[in-house]
């Protein structure tokens, strides 16, 4: 299974440079990054999924290696939790400076709208 190991190992690499890539454009406030480089993270950690699916057995990887993966699982959750924190805070940032989105309307233009009742 050495084959399965390599390739896995390559795998994990990308996975970690890519959280990396995702860090770095979090705390640089690169917004305009951050879709390329989910995308790009999501496409790496799919296949890396699918590897090690693939594998017949877990026991082709030592210790070490299992620790890389939880850690990159690790940082993967912290990430998604950091990317819907700031979510939430630029959308309560948006909403204190143009205010509240105005409710779902169901009326053609010109016509008096209808609110939904809450």
């Amino acid at each position: 299974m050495p084959d399965t190991r390599h390739s896995t190992e390559i795998l994990l690499l990308a996975v970690e440079q890519q959280l990396d890539s995702v860090d770095a454009a979090l705390l640089a406030d690169q917004v305009e990054d951050l879709p390329r480089c989910s995308a790009r993270l999501r496409e790496v950690t799919v296949s890396f999924a699918r590897a090690l699916e693939a594998a017949l057995s877990a026991e082709v990887f030592d210790s070490a290696f299992r620790r890389r993966i939880e850690a990159a699982a690790e940082r993967l959750a912290t990430q998604r939790q950091s990317i819907a924190r700031r979510n939430v805070g630029v959308e309560r940032t948006l909403a204190s400076i143009f205010g509240r989105a105005a409710p779902a309307t169901y009326a053609f233009p010109g016509e008096r709208p209808a609110f939904a009742a809450h």
